[in-house]
């Protein structure tokens, strides 16, 4: 029996319990996902990335919320939803923001219309006009398989109201064996609504996650956005952002690093649909060793979107022989009266940089240290939540403060 032939019956099981509405568009969309399989490398958005492997894996669906000890992973001052394995766990201080439905996408094909056949509820934020939130909140995901491999598909929603804002962190990790996980979400900023996204993942080696976030900007709303990666096994991460309606801002930064023998790849769309519209992007990439990275950064100026201003920057060093990156910045424009710019490097540590510091008493560890955190400082410094930077500053060995051993 094919693994595909195995999902079937995964599917089969699924939709048992669920009525005859809720059953019905599910089965077209899992049709779908039968018909076109995971993504292949003939798609040209899955270029350097194949998951067609996974059609000959079998996944069971996993519902069950270990009761162990969720890692060290909770920040302080923030109020926190968490998931394990796609459920509520009860370290949750903010399980109010959680919904046990969710709207379902038109019809999809391939690993969307995976996540929308077999997609549970998951965060559902809704700020009315003028609301703020006082404190972050932090949305944690821990996936986790003890044996046969599991998989689990949340899609979720975030919609500020007009002069709404908040704080939200969406969190990743995994332990265990073999897993997969897609995450969708929507979010929809009213006028002047403000939102300040990170998105922080940390799988584990055997972890196939798949996020994808869709936002729509309304006049003068502003998305500034923090994506870091960390590990995994294969990460695919998509961001598609339409400034909607004049005025709209999105300031968006990413890191990637570190990642021994991972794939991460990156898909960041921004759609300047409307006039007086400013873009940010900003990615770096610290490769390592047998590790492979994927970016693509487009950004679209519609006709009307006259006095667009956006651009983009791509930076990559490699910091082993066996490192691979595949680094794309791409603009299309279709309006007359814009200010656009972009560009990508791809480059290894600067050796006479790391000799002068090494020819100042500084052991070779530390030199580099320095380098990596000069280079990776352009998206920490994105980071204005202190005890969320400090976690990822550890977890790139990359501290603020660098003990030297200068000989005397």
């Amino acid at each position: 029996m094919s693994a595909l032939a195995t999902y079937s019956a995964q599917f089969e099981r699924y939709a048992n319990a669920l009525t005859a509405a809720e059953r019905a568009p599910r089965s077209v969309q899992f049709s779908r996902f039968l018909d076109s399989g995971f993504p292949h490398k003939d798609l040209e958005d899955w270029r350097y990335s194949d998951l067609t492997a996974l059609n000959e894996r079998s996944f069971e669906p996993d519902v069950s919320a270990s009761d162990d000890a969720l890692p060290d992973l909770l920040l302080d001052g923030a109020d926190t939803l968490v998931y394990v394995n796609g459920q509520v766990h009860p370290a949750s201080t903010a399980a109010r923001w959680h919904s046990d439905t969710c709207a379902l996408p038109p019809p999809a094909v391939g690993i969307d219309a995976l996540n929308a056949a077999f997609a549970a509820g998951g965060l559902r934020l809704r700020l009315d006009r003028g609301t703020r939130l006082d404190r972050p909140l932090q949305v944690l995901f821990c996936s986790r398989s003890d044996g046969q491999p599991t998989m689990s598909h949340q899609r979720h929603l975030i919609e500020l109201g007009d002069d709404a804002e908040a704080t939200v962190l969406l969190d990743f990790s995994g332990i265990g064996g073999e897993r997969l996980s897609t995450h969708f979400f929507d979010i929809h900023l009213g006028r002047n609504a403000k939102l300040q996204l990170y998105r922080i993942q940390n799988e584990a080696a055997g972890g196939t996650l798949v996020t994808r976030i869709d936002a729509r900007l309304s006049r003068d709303a502003r998305l500034d956005g923090v994506t870091v990666d960390l590990g995994g096994g294969f990460v695919r991460h998509d961001l598609d952002l339409s400034l909607a309606e004049s005025g709209a801002e999105a300031t968006i930064a990413g890191l990637y690093a570190h990642a021994r023998q991972s794939h991460i790849d990156n898909h960041v769309r921004i759609v300047h649909a409307a006039p007086h519209g400013t873009s940010r992007m900003n990615y770096r990439g610290l490769v390592d060793e047998k590790t492979k990275a994927v970016f693509n950064g487009k950004v679209v100026v519609q006709p009307g979107a006259q006095k667009t201003d956006s651009e983009q920057r791509i930076a990559n060093v490699l910091l082993s022989r066996k490192a691979e990156v595949n680094a794309k910045p791409d603009l299309e424009i279709y309006a007359d009266d814009v200010k656009c710019a972009h560009g990508a490097t791809v480059g290894q540590l600067d050796a006479v940089a790391l000799s002068y510091l090494r020819s100042r008493g500084i052991d070779h560890d530390t030199a580099r240290a320095m380098l990596l955190r000069a280079f990776a400082l352009q998206i920490l410094d994105r980071i204005e939540w202190p005890a969320l930077r400090a976690r990822v500053e550890t977890a790139l060995h990359l501290p603020a403060e660098l003990t030297l051993d200068i000989d005397a």
